[in-house]
């Protein structure tokens, strides 16, 4: 780990998020800044790598983007259904629409399941992974286990919907306590539905 880069990490998440204990332990909570804020710190200590897995839309594609111009952004999402409830006729809409949103940016497209996806990304080649995937607890186990190790030491790994989605909780919580993960955020949003985040070691 290169300790320059990850102390200007620590610094650059201590001065745009004002994390504090809360007394209970692990996470530390963000006195303010949401996920555009995390933007913002990929591109104030020069990440020009990442993924987001699961873009839908592709609407936080383009705050990434947006925030970064130097930004290179995989986007990996099947537009598939997760179960028979849901209908490819949707999935076939949202992409369009995110393909729509992301013409002429600075993206690579990966139209297969995350699982799938990580043969086309090299271990330790990105800056970060924004974690927005199947928020069931298998798939959200899967997605950290496996995406944080495409990530490089000194490099973040975030998963949207900490609060909001038991399955996320859970996945999180489990692996950074299993990783020995100290510290690690939680970003402050206006609804159930931060993030959570921290330096690969």
């Amino acid at each position: 780990m290169d300790k320059k880069i990850t102390m200007n990490v620590y610094e650059a998440i201590k001065s745009i998020f004002n994390p504090n204990d809360t007394g209970t332990g692990l996470p530390f909570r963000a006195k303010h800044g949401g996920r555009e804020q995390l933007a913002e710190l990929f591109n104030d200590v020069g990440f020009n790598k990442g993924a987001e897995i699961g873009v839908h839309l592709g609407k936080f594609s383009l705050c990434l983007l947006d925030a970064n111009p130097n930004l290179n952004l995989i986007c990996v999402d099947p537009w598939m259904p997760y179960s028979e409830q849901n209908k490819q006729w949707k999935h076939d809409f949202v992409y369009k629409g995110a393909m729509k949103n992301l013409a002429g940016r600075n993206v690579r497209i990966i139209t297969k399941p995350s699982s799938e996806a990580l043969e086309d990304v090299e271990d330790g080649s990105l800056d970060f992974v924004y974690i927005d995937g199947n928020h069931t607890f298998d798939y959200a186990c899967t997605d950290i286990i496996w995406w944080s190790r495409k990530v490089k030491s000194g490099g973040i790994i975030a998963c949207h919907d900490y609060v909001y989605w038991v399955g996320v909780h859970a996945a999180v919580n489990a692996y950074t306590r299993s990783h020995h993960i100290d510290p690690w955020y939680v970003t402050r949003e206006s609804r159930r539905v931060p993030s959570a985040f921290w330096v690969n070691p």
